[in-house]
């Protein structure tokens, strides 16, 4: 029995990126049953780009991710939705083998995410994120290599029957960094959550230092408004025992610091044994700080506007 999907692409001003991502959409081995693009009203050519495509164009007016997917669902006409975003390229068997990963038990599937972009630092950010030490145990911007239950799947490789969806009130719309973790932290009662490494996009991040170490920021800031809690917030809680040593204990302050630069060489050593290139030696360490310093200051500021609200 053939099963219909939509496909629901979040897009704001991605006028270089839209083609490319609904191309690789309607490519695939699984002809989606729609494709929705829900445009935060781009001010760029963005919609232009879009309709060159087969695709209905709906226009949100929450300003968030979050928002964004949630008319997308609400707006659906399959029986499941798959997201992806405007700078994600679909592998050809993308959907396919989504939608094959549903079963009894199953609320939702996601895939691999493999990052993509040319120069140093674009390739350094993707080394760094695609290792445990860069994402923990988040399929978040990797690629493991066996199937496993995972306690959340990313915005952008996710498929989901769209009856679970309303059922549980869809995605926040206040949101827009970690809307679907929010999201899946709520299906996870009521159902599993399946991670299959057949299912892969690619992602084109396409950001300079600046833009990757705020928009770590901000996830992690939108982690400490939310109060998620798993073993992404370690980093923050340790980089706070870390300045309160600095305080009370100098030399365990030294001894946290030299273990915290023991793991960084641990897991470079790790990364150059599959680059074999040694630039990255060297830029790899910055991209693992840069997101560690930047997502801990994110976090407690996130903390301490949740507590005043």
């Amino acid at each position: 029995m053939e099963r219909k999907i939509s496909v629901v692409i979040p897009v704001k001003n991605e006028e270089r990126k839209i083609g490319q991502c609904l191309d690789a959409v309607f490519n695939q081995t699984l002809q989606p049953f729609e494709v929705i693009v829900v445009d935060g009203h781009s001010t760029d050519a963005t919609e232009e780009c879009a309709i060159k495509f087969p695709v209905r164009v709906i226009f949100e007016d929450y300003g968030t991710v979050g928002g964004a997917r949630q008319i997308g669902v609400e707006n659906s006409k399959g029986e499941f939705v798959a997201f992806t975003d405007a700078d994600c390229i679909p592998e050809r068997n993308w959907l396919e083998n989504l939608v094959k990963g549903f079963d009894n038990g199953i609320i939702g599937v996601g895939g691999g995410i493999k990052n993509i972009g040319d120069g140093l630092w674009e390739k350094s950010i993707a080394l760094a994120l695609d290792s445990f030490l860069g994402s923990a145990n988040s399929v978040q911007d990797r690629v493991f290599k066996d199937k496993r239950y995972v306690k959340s799947i990313s915005g952008c490789n996710s498929m989901y029957r769209k009856k679970d969806l309303i059922d549980l009130g869809g995605f926040n719309v206040r949101l827009s960094f970690n809307e679907e973790t929010e999201l899946n932290s709520r299906l996870s009662k009521f159902g599993k959550l399946l991670y299959i490494p057949n299912a892969i996009v690619l992602h084109n991040q396409d950001r300079n230092l600046r833009e990757f170490v705020m928009r770590i920021y901000k996830f992690g800031k939108s982690r400490g408004n939310t109060r998620l809690w798993d073993i992404q917030v370690i980093p923050p809680i340790m980089g706070f025992i870390i300045f309160l040593l600095l305080f009370l204990s100098i030399k365990l302050f030294l001894f946290m610091i030299l273990l915290y630069v023991l793991t960084l060489l641990y897991f470079d050593a790790i990364i150059f044994t599959r680059s074999k290139k040694i630039k990255y030696l060297f830029s790899v360490p910055i991209i693992f700080i840069l997101e560690h310093a930047s997502y801990t200051l994110g976090f407690w500021r996130g903390i301490t506007q949740s507590r005043r609200m």
